[in-house]
């Protein structure tokens, strides 16, 4: 889908909160209980679903997939992205900060 297939509910590059986990732990659990995280979107890929880029610098991995040492150049890493439905999306509040480059992705 492109832009003009968006239904508008969360437009491409809309800074959101997603459900996400941050662990192996938190995976296993329900995915009600993962926590809202700052994501952006990439682009909605169904009627109810959309592709996100989850914006955590200490999820982000280097090219090859192993953990980015402290420091890395955010040039150089890669964040997650997800498919998510309405259900695991919310607005991001406006004082929530800047976001995170998104251009490279898993």
């Amino acid at each position: 889908m492109h832009d003009q297939d968006n239904d508008g509910r969360f437009p491409d590059q809309t800074p959101v909160e997603v459900r996400y986990p941050r662990s192996k732990q938190e995976e296993q659990g329900g995915r009600e209980r993962w926590p809202w995280l700052p994501g952006t979107i990439v682009e909605q890929c169904g009627p109810d679903e959309w592709y996100v880029c989850i914006e955590v610098r200490e999820l982000a991995v280097l090219r090859d997939g192993r953990r980015a040492p402290r420091g890395t150049a955010s040039r150089s890493l890669y964040y997650p992205r997800c498919f998510r439905d309405s259900s695991e999306i919310r607005p991001r509040p406006a004082s929530s900060g800047p976001a995170a480059r998104c251009g490279a992705s898993r």
